[in-house]
């Protein structure tokens, strides 16, 4: 995803940059690396130039001065709207982060707004509203729509778009205000709020029997806390569905895309946690990098209905066979 250029306030410092920039997007990135380092000798109060002489180190395989450079540009930008953070997480295991810095998730994706769906769609062949809108329709059977449905991260409204006709009442959140804006022309939503996730879950006095987060859990490490949000804001017998990007061994971990990855017996413990019962996951290509399918799991579960063992009719949540096997 691209960003939005800040200027260091130098004109010479923003152009050595500029052409350190191209020289990184061309692949030479010891030639980016020295012009990088120049723009700092003008100004080493930059957060930007920082960071992108880390990532040339880190292109280089000089993990130790790529880890210095993040760890600059994150004393520069307490508040790490480039996502420092999470670059040193990936270069060090001994740093722990569990959560993508707000500012990070924020600047990124109003950074990305007004390409976000032709980038996703037609140049990734992002997938993974319809999919989880797949099983959900495949959960449901002909119980009828949901009554209120709540759309995690809606982003500019693709997961709405798909989810759109099986509910009667569709609200969507969103950290980023220019996804916000553009998820609000489509019309597709009966409410919209920018925040954050965790807050607009504590925040809200109304219960859901459909929660939705796609494409959005990758940006948490540890999920116990989103979790157990959910489920308090879910209606017994209502659903959540999810996706994650698939790790392998860990837990979860940073990945070099900055964006968490989660083993299938991690997402399974940390439901059963917070009181949810797993339904269905699967295994499943989510969008495309660099010509590469990216894989990750999506994830059907259900907050359980209290004193009996009855599935919800109704406005409620049809019956699932059996949860599917782990792949």
């Amino acid at each position: 995803m691209r960003r939005a250029f800040l200027s260091s306030g130098d004109l010479i410092a923003d152009r050595r940059y500029q052409y350190g920039q191209a020289l990184y997007r061309e692949g030479d990135h010891v030639a980016a690396i020295d012009l990088f380092a120049q723009a700092i000798e003008r100004a080493p109060n930059w957060p930007s130039a920082h960071w992108s002489l880390g990532k040339a180190r880190r292109e280089i395989g000089d993990r130790a001065g790529a880890a210095a450079a993040f760890r600059e540009c994150l004393r520069l930008d307490p508040e790490d709207a480039l996502g420092a953070s999470l670059a040193l997480a990936e270069l060090d295991a001994a740093v722990t982060v569990d959560a993508a810095p707000a500012a990070y998730v924020k600047a990124l994706f109003n950074a990305y707004a007004d390409d976000f769906d032709k980038a996703l769609v037609e140049r990734l062949d992002y997938s993974t509203p319809q999919q989880l809108a797949d099983i959900i329709r495949a959960a449901r059977g002909e119980n009828g729509r949901f009554k209120r449905a709540l759309d995690l991260g809606c982003g500019t409204g693709l997961a709405g778009e798909a989810i759109v006709a099986d509910a009667i009442w569709l609200e969507g959140v969103d950290l980023s205000d220019g996804m916000i804006e553009k998820a609000r022309e489509k019309g597709v939503y009966d409410a919209l709020s920018a925040g954050d996730i965790q807050s607009a879950l504590h925040n809200a006095t109304a219960h859901y029997d459909l929660i939705l987060a796609a494409d959005v859990l990758v940006y948490f490490g540890e999920l116990a806390k989103v979790f157990a949000a959910v489920a308090s804001r879910l209606e017994q017998g209502g659903l959540f569905a999810f996706s994650v990007e698939k790790g392998a061994g860990a837990d979860w971990s940073v990945h070099a895309s900055l964006r968490f990855t989660h083993s299938a017996d991690y997402v399974g413990r940390a439901l059963k946690a917070a009181g949810l019962e797993l339904m269905r996951m699967e295994e499943s290509a989510l969008r495309k990098d660099r010509g590469a399918d990216i894989i990750g799991l999506l994830v059907l579960a259900r907050k359980a209905v209290d004193h009996d063992s009855r599935y919800p009719t109704a406005n409620e949540s049809a019956p699932i066979d059996a949860p599917a096997s782990f792949h």
